[in-house]
């Protein structure tokens, strides 16, 4: 899966560490490549949780995609998929793709390892992330 946005809302009503919302491109499932994740009270386990959807599903899912993506930091993506009504899937897609790539910028060794501490542990307290 490639890493399209990610922000920490928190502090909210429910959650005043960890309340955090994710959006995913997954190749591996064509058929429902954008995945939208929640991730609240420091994990799946207890709230939160994940949705894989297709393009021609995202009017019809409950939630708000289009909220969803700004709370994860990535508006654009919304504003791309507005841009094109009635593009193929996988078109949108990589125009998803080519816009995020075209957003990063190169990182340190030591940035890189402290983005994947970031990913792997929740350090939380006074000094957590």
């Amino acid at each position: 899966m490639i890493e399209i946005g990610r922000r920490n809302i928190a502090p909210t009503s429910q959650h005043p560490f960890h309340d955090v919302y994710l959006f995913h491109i997954d190749l591996s499932r064509p058929a429902t490549p954008f995945c939208f994740e929640q991730s609240m009270g420091g994990g799946h386990m207890e709230h939160g949780g994940a949705r894989f959807l297709a393009l021609a599903e995202l009017d019809a899912w409950p939630g708000d995609w289009r909220e969803h993506l700004r709370k994860a930091g990535c508006a654009w993506v919304a504003e791309l998929i507005d841009a094109y009504p009635g593009v193929e899937q996988m078109t949108v897609v990589a125009l998803i793709l080519q816009r995020h790539s075209a957003n990063a910028k190169p990182v340190s060794r030591l940035q890189a390892i402290g983005r994947w501490f970031r990913r792997h542990f929740y350090i939380g307290g006074r000094y957590g992330l």
